[in-house]
């Protein structure tokens, strides 16, 4: 259930897919474990900081969401919240009636 909530691919008010909770918890938990490598690495000189923590964490990122990805894949996608579900629903039902 827990890998569930994670890992399920989230949709917004007009149904469309965006990233799940791992994805969006991926970004800042990478930052900050390369960020404080990289810290060390080059003895607190900010701009070369800058520049490793870049060059670093843009294939670690890219890695990462390709893996959540592939385990996201597995689950069905979940509103992000009750209210964006009854938008869509409301909206296609607004289309419907358009229509006929």
């Amino acid at each position: 259930m827990v890998l569930e909530g994670l890992f399920a691919p989230r949709r917004d008010h007009k149904g469309m897919s965006t990233p799940s909770n791992a994805a969006r918890l991926w970004l800042p938990l990478c930052v900050l474990a390369v960020s404080f490598w990289s810290w060390g690495v080059t003895d607190g000189n900010l701009v070369v900081w800058l520049c490793l923590t870049t060059f670093i964490v843009t294939p670690v990122l890219s890695v990462g969401w390709y893996l959540i990805g592939m385990v996201s894949n597995r689950y069905e996608p979940k509103y992000l919240i009750e209210k964006a579900e009854q938008a869509y629903l409301n909206r296609l039902a607004r289309k419907n009636q358009q229509t006929h």
